[in-house]
């Protein structure tokens, strides 16, 4: 049974623990976050993931809770810790689309990925931010499983921050590239979500190597398998290539890095939206990858595709106004040589 409140630090060597960690209780809110800790017979290196950071992220939610259940501690070198939902509050808060899909917290309102390091002694987001950080400054490696949200389907791929210092920039491309997906999508400080104050640059900035693995189609609120399978696959080739677990990663076969520029695909009329292309599709330019039509069922307008690239998002909406993002598009760059 999992403990109602413990210490992750405390979990001695081949030991395996899930509890809850206490992060706010007080007169005006209470909440915990869930911590599962494994530590190896042997020593190694701590690796934390995470899921829930954006709490309607379901398939990363899963591939947290299964790897706890999935490493033994005898196969195990180092320490492991998953937290599978950062935001229980949103997790559990039931509330319209639109505030369960930003991960704005329904207790203050807070929004978790731009409130890191955070402050024990502020708003109840910026604790919780705190309580998370604590334990990734104290980790080698951090993978903040991701996917889709619930307006998105989604491309699978790695995200990597660069924060301008050598030594932590090389480790987490090195940990991007071992975690084995075909395609890698750097980051920078000037990018919204690997900018100062996300999870991700500040467990960079600390000396974490903190990545993030995108996998699921989040419109689908029951993750489908292949996609939780990808998480955890990744997340064992990268304790292996670590020398966490034994064995030797397997390697992509053709793995590319994507361009950092988007390409924002947006309905040239007002009507009902048919997508063609979805998620992974390799496109030309001018491509034809949507259709707008009438109830009548006549075509009022083609979506094309602004360049060759590939389908980062669709987003799969049904009747759409003028000008609605309807897609954005990378472009494919060079191999990343693993």
């Amino acid at each position: 049974m999992p403990e109602k409140s413990f210490d992750p630090w405390k979990v001695g060597k081949n030991g395996k623990q899930f509890g809850y960690v206490d992060v706010v209780d007080n007169v005006s809110a209470r909440f915990n976050m869930p911590v599962g800790v494994i530590r190896g017979r042997k020593d190694g290196p701590t690796l934390v993931v995470t899921g829930g950071l954006y709490p309607t992220e379901y398939c990363g939610v899963e591939s947290a809770s299964r790897l706890y259940q999935l490493i033994n501690p005898d196969d195990l070198s180092g320490t492991f810790i998953t937290i599978p939902v950062i935001n229980m509050s949103s997790f559990q808060f039931r509330a319209p689309m639109n505030l369960r899909s930003t991960g704005m917290s329904p207790i203050d309102r807070g929004l978790i990925n731009s409130s890191f390091p955070g402050d024990p002694n502020g708003k109840p987001t910026q604790v919780l931010a705190h309580k998370v950080f604590e334990i990734l400054k104290k980790a080698d490696y951090h993978v903040d499983f991701r996917g889709g949200d619930l307006p998105e389907s989604h491309l699978v791929h790695t995200i990597c921050n660069q924060i301008g210092k050598k030594e932590i920039d090389e480790k987490a491309m090195d940990a991007a590239k071992a975690f084995g997906f075909e395609l890698i999508l750097p980051g920078a400080p000037d990018i919204g979500h690997t900018s100062p104050g996300t999870m991700v640059y500040e467990a960079m900035n600390a000396g974490c190597a903190s990545i993030i693995s995108e996998s699921g189609l989040g419109f689908r609120e029951q993750p489908l398998e292949e996609f939780i399978e990808l998480h955890v696959w990744g997340t064992v080739n990268l304790m292996k290539h670590i020398g966490m677990l034994e064995g030797e990663p397997e390697k992509p076969k053709n793995q590319r890095f994507l361009d950092m520029t988007w390409y924002r695909v947006v309905s040239p009329v007002p009507g009902i939206f048919h997508a063609i292309a979805d998620y992974g599709d390799i496109l030309k330019e001018r491509q034809v990858i949507g259709l707008m039509k009438d109830l009548d069922g006549s075509v009022l307008a083609e979506v094309k595709s602004p360049i060759d690239g590939v389908v980062h998002t669709m987003y799969p909406k049904r009747v759409v106004h003028v000008n609605e993002s309807l897609y954005t598009l990378l472009k494919i760059g060079e191999p990343t040589g693993w």
